[in-house]
């Protein structure tokens, strides 16, 4: 297929049915696992209609998209292999599963993002030998404004762009009483990630917790960034462990974006 063709993707209409089919997906995914009805369904995706829904749920069924369950359908296990396969194009997840695995091992875990809009989206976790709790799990997300993943990613910007992109949002979403909800603070923090080299959450997502993050270098430009992080109880994170951390870090995402 040539450049023209691809070009004129953007426009073609939309089979309604595939449409119908991501939002069927989407409103089983914040479900949470808990089974919904075809009349549920219908309903959170938006009002289609409860016919369609039960053919479009038929069909993803018989794809291993989804699966029947209790009386109604939830996510089915053909999903699992659809997500690795976008992770495994992914350069940066590649080369985080095989640098962290030539790494001695540490307590902390750490943790691979990317930026999806104004959110923080986690990709890949290398587990520590003392890991938190509050661990992400892949695939979750998180306001990008006041985590140490975001903060890196977010300071690649220019201050004009981070601005136009935070347009409107404000207050940004606050976990906890630190959480930054302002763009004048989030641009001053992005100016010291830039001065310090990493970006530090100071139990801005969680009580108790400090996390560490540097953005993987050395990508093309206008391509999808990338950072690694980690989280260490705010009662040790002295400065000695900070420096360690994000020197492990450094080394982690340097050998990432260099490949």
């Amino acid at each position: 297929m040539g450049t023209h063709d691809l070009n004129g993707w953007d426009s073609a209409t939309p089979a309604p049915a595939v449409l119908r089919a991501g939002a069927i997906l989407r409103a089983l995914a914040d479900a949470g696992g808990q089974p919904l009805t075809p009349a549920v369904l219908a309903k959170a995706a938006g009002g289609i209609p409860r016919s369609s829904t039960v053919n479009v749920c038929t069909a993803l069924a018989a794809i291993g998209l989804i699966r029947a369950g209790g009386n109604g359908f939830v996510l089915g296990p053909g999903l699992v292999a659809l997500s690795q396969a976008y992770l495994d194009t992914l350069d940066p997840v590649r080369e985080f599963g095989t640098w962290t695995r030539r790494m001695t091992p540490i307590d902390e875990t750490l943790q691979l993002g990317t930026l999806e809009g104004t959110d923080v989206v986690y990709l890949a976790i290398h587990g520590g030998r003392q890991p938190l709790r509050i661990t992400s799990r892949v695939g979750s997300r998180i306001s990008a404004t006041c985590t140490a993943l975001g903060k890196a990613m977010l300071a690649g910007f220019p201050d004009d762009r981070v601005r136009e992109m935070l347009a409107g949002l404000e207050p940004f979403p606050a976990y906890t009483g630190r959480s930054i909800t302002g763009i004048d603070a989030l641009i001053e923090a992005l100016h010291e990630t830039r001065e310090r080299g990493y970006a530090v959450d100071d139990q801005e997502t969680t009580d108790g917790i400090t996390c560490l993050a540097v953005a993987v270098p050395g990508l093309p430009a206008e391509t999808q960034p990338f950072a690694v992080s980690t989280s260490l109880l705010t009662g040790h994170a002295t400065r000695e462990r900070i420096e360690t951390l994000v020197g492990l870090i450094r080394g982690l995402v340097g050998g990432m974006g260099h490949v």
